[in-house]
């Protein structure tokens, strides 16, 4: 249900124009050349206005108001596709790239009881023995070395060597200097992590080409978080639909301004970036509020997170008696050392074929050393889990393909 904020619903006729006049940009964008790419977000607000006077009486935009409304419902449109696709702003997805991603058939939304934990410890009880030898937590990855020797020139102290005087097997070294001997390495990092990192973790950095660096700089890579409310007993009906919060909006000068944070003042304001809050399957008890395109609640402590989701659901449901809740879990992606984010996505400038460029293997000499998978590695599933799946089955069947054919 959309709500504005006093708790009123939208006006049904507006809402079903603007819903089908953006769905109707959105499969514009799907079908623009490679010749134009402005980005995305100015592209769909841009056929969503037209569409939009097109469609409602010509006087209806001359009040005020009415533009208001209709700046407000694409502004909440414009935080959802942010949380859809994974990114910090519209402003920031490539026009051009938009169509690469496709949706896989089937139900769009599975929600495990409790949780991811409940398939890793099914498949860790299934293979028990094997989990234990060959998995191994906490440990650190600092560097991936490659032998000089290997290359075409050497340059001055070969870190490899220190653990290994076989040039073809890579070391992999620990921040608690443990270092592992192998012979091929699949780097399932995340693209936040890789981003941060690409120009220390492999050693030497030339084995790492400047079109794959370029490519891993190029690529958009946003954070998306739940904050999980959870309550003693339901304060809502067993009808309870998502509620999607229209903040409102002064003029189309200020609605830019608030989706991109100039003039915008985070610490009283990140919570505008939540584009719904919704009930979910399995705990009875429970909402889910999603955020993007910012992360500022990240250093926030549960205490003021809840106050302020408290706020939110009293002011658009227009209920006064909605307590806080006693709990709350949250993701925390974007402080998050390991990850640094969500999930991937073509960012305004990127190349069509930047994905296939950063899935490429590092080999040299002919000899495969180093694989990518991940989400990130997915041409058409990026920002998926079935996408990372996918790449690991792919890298797995790369790895027995070229082993069967050397031995």
């Amino acid at each position: 249900m959309f709500k504005d904020w006093n708790g009123n619903q939208i006006d049904e006729k507006i809402l079903d124009w603007a819903q089908f006049c953006l769905y109707e940009s959105y499969s514009l964008a799907r079908l623009q050349s490679e010749n134009e790419d402005p980005n995305l977000g100015e592209f769909i607000y841009n056929n969503y206005i037209r569409l939009m006077k097109e469609k409602l009486d010509p006087n209806f935009f001359e009040k005020s108001e009415n533009l208001n409304l209709i700046n407000s419902i694409y502004q909440w449109n414009f935080k959802w596709e942010c949380m859809y696709n994974g990114c910090a702003s519209m402003f920031e997805m490539s026009l051009n790239n938009f169509s690469k991603y496709q949706k896989l058939e089937g139900c769009q939304i599975i929600e495990f009881k409790k949780g991811y934990q409940s398939l890793f410890d099914t498949l860790i009880e299934k293979h028990k023995e094997k989990c234990s030898q060959r998995i191994n937590l906490n440990y650190e990855l600092r560097n991936i070395l490659v032998c000089q020797k290997l290359l075409n020139f050497k340059l001055d102290g070969c870190r490899h060597c220190e653990y290994s005087h076989n040039e073809n097997k890579i070391v992999l070294l620990f921040s608690n200097e443990t270092a592992v001997i192998c012979d091929r390495v699949v780097c399932t990092m995340s693209l936040g992590y890789l981003k941060e990192n690409i120009d220390d973790l492999f050693v030497p950095n030339l084995i790492i080409c400047e079109e794959k660096k370029k490519s891993v700089k190029r690529m958009g890579f946003g954070t998306v978080n739940k904050i999980i409310l959870i309550y003693d007993k339901p304060f809502w009906n067993k009808n309870l639909e998502d509620i999607y919060p229209i903040w409102p909006t002064e003029s189309t000068e200020k609605m830019y301004e608030s989706l991109k944070h100039d003039n915008f003042d985070l610490e009283s304001r990140w919570s505008e970036d939540i584009c719904t809050i919704c009930p979910t399957f399995n705990q009875k008890n429970a909402l889910i509020a999603w955020i993007a395109g910012n992360h500022y609640h990240e250093r926030l402590t549960n205490e003021q997170v809840k106050v302020e989701c408290t706020k939110i659901l009293k002011k658009f449901l227009g209920r006064d008696d909605i307590p806080q809740p006693v709990d709350i879990k949250r993701s925390n992606w974007n402080s998050n050392k390991f990850f640094k984010g969500s999930y991937s996505y073509y960012a305004y400038g990127t190349s069509s074929n930047d994905i296939q460029r950063i899935a490429e293997p590092i080999k040299i000499k002919n000899k495969t050393l180093i694989h990518f998978a991940g989400e990130a590695t997915h041409e058409s599933f990026y920002s998926t889990v079935h996408g990372a799946y996918l790449t690991g089955i792919r890298e797995a069947n790369r790895i027995i393909s070229e082993t069967n054919k050397s031995s």
